[in-house]
């Protein structure tokens, strides 16, 4: 039985890494995923990220009844 992709076409997330000075977030919506990596398109640009990197956190999906698509501030 094939699993199911692990982010989900279409859908925003909000993505965290840890860096040695503190986090970096990255807010888009999926393109395309292919483990390990992710294709999101955010604020016009297209980014590949590679969820196996040791700096990737986690991703959290956006609630899509929320209008306000900026990420939430870490604290």
């Amino acid at each position: 039985m094939k699993m199911p992709g692990l982010f989900e076409e279409g859908k925003s997330y909000t993505f965290y890494f840890s860096q040695e000075h503190g986090e970096a977030i990255v807010a888009g919506k999926v393109l395309s995923y292919e483990s390990p990596l992710v294709k999101i398109e955010t604020e016009g640009l297209t980014r590949i990220i590679n969820c196996s990197s040791l700096y990737f956190v986690e991703a959290v999906a956006r609630r899509e009844d929320l209008i306000d698509e900026s990420p939430a501030p870490v604290e």
